[in-house]
């Protein structure tokens, strides 16, 4: 039996394990970490059934992340008719040039083939990621990469900026042979790709997320409103009864003896602030009162006070939100928030 088909079969074990012990329906369903679309749409199909049997039929946002570089019209006819409606892209730029850089096995015209495949098959709901702080890219590039996603109709954008990790082979190479854009054009960079896209119709809802109205991402929100979530797979975590926990990142140990990591309690008031911040609907002081009590809800509010006129937050009656000036920094001003 091929690696694949090992590893399907086993997820489907533990999707019923898990249907059995919580016993709870769910409204979404995310592919996501590396290439999923590789294990092709047979096994994709087989995996939704697997899930729609252990949470429920009735799953409302089902979503695959593939490469445009796969040609995969015919996986994706079966994604969709097994009930796959929303798709995630890793577009990265619009320009070869760039693309070439980042080392992507994908064309320009390879992303445009593979929306129409999205689109032709009835998946009507798709993203497309972009990066910014990337080697080559200027002002002009960016807008060009903006225009180009913007032609193909997405109903969401992520935009994410270069993070050089060490062990990486960009973290690996001399910065200076890079050509990446300074820390003051990035952030003009992330500046102008906000209004652009609200000039455009998407609302700014997360830090890195635009949507058309009603085309959130349900899964994602999930996240950053610090609701529960069930991950499985290698390197997978999950958040359940107040703990958080994952799996081993080694495929074959996943497969073989899928030891649960735990890491300790979640859902505390500096987590939830943390995330509810990264979204544009900020945090409701009543809700947090009703959660955390209102001694530390007035601790907050006395804090948030104190950037009134700093252009980096809003409070707004019962209200905290980072503004998009705001988001750009948002590490720094959630730690002066919390801590």
């Amino acid at each position: 039996m091929c690696i694949y088909d090992r590893y399907c079969d086993t997820l489907c074990e533990h999707l019923q394990k898990a249907g059995r012990l919580l016993n709870r329906k769910a409204d979404t369903l995310y592919f996501g970490g590396g290439t999923p679309s590789l294990l092709g749409g047979e096994r994709i199909a087989k995996l939704i059934n697997a899930a729609k049997s252990a949470f429920g039929r009735e799953i409302a946002e089902i979503t695959v992340e593939i490469n445009p570089a796969d040609n995969l019209k015919e996986d994706l006819e079966v994604m969709q008719k097994c009930g796959v409606n929303r798709v995630s892209l890793g577009v990265q730029s619009g320009v070869e040039a760039e693309l070439k850089a980042l080392s992507r096995r994908h064309s320009v015209a390879d992303v445009v083939r593979t929306v129409n495949d999205i689109k032709q098959v009835g998946i009507h709901n798709f993203s497309l990621d972009l990066m910014l702080g990337i080697p080559h890219q200027t002002m002009d590039s960016l807008k060009q990469s903006l225009d180009f996603l913007l032609s193909l109709e997405p109903d969401h954008i992520s935009a994410y900026m270069l993070k050089v990790e060490p062990d990486t082979p960009f973290g690996k190479a001399d910065v200076k042979t890079l050509d990446l854009p300074d820390e003051d054009t990035v952030s003009d960079m992330y500046l102008f790709t906000s209004d652009y896209l609200k000039a455009h119709g998407f609302e700014h809802y997360e830090i890195s997320n635009f949507a058309k109205s009603g085309c959130r991402s349900k899964h994602n929100t999930r996240y950053w409103l610090c609701d529960e979530y069930l991950g499985l797979g290698p390197a997978a975590y999950s958040y359940l009864n107040g703990k958080r926990f994952s799996f081993p990142r080694d495929t074959e140990q996943y497969l073989t003896r899928p030891t649960v990591i735990w890491d300790g309690n979640g859902g505390d008031f500096e987590e939830f602030c943390m995330l509810r911040l990264r979204l544009s609907d900020g945090i409701d002081l009543d809700e947090l009162s009703q959660r955390y009590g209102d001694e530390k809800t007035a601790e907050l509010k006395a804090r948030a006070s104190k950037f009134k006129t700093s252009e980096l937050l809003e409070l707004n009656g019962n209200t905290v939100k980072l503004t998009t000036q705001g988001f750009l920094v948002s590490n720094a001003v959630i730690g002066e928030l919390l801590y």
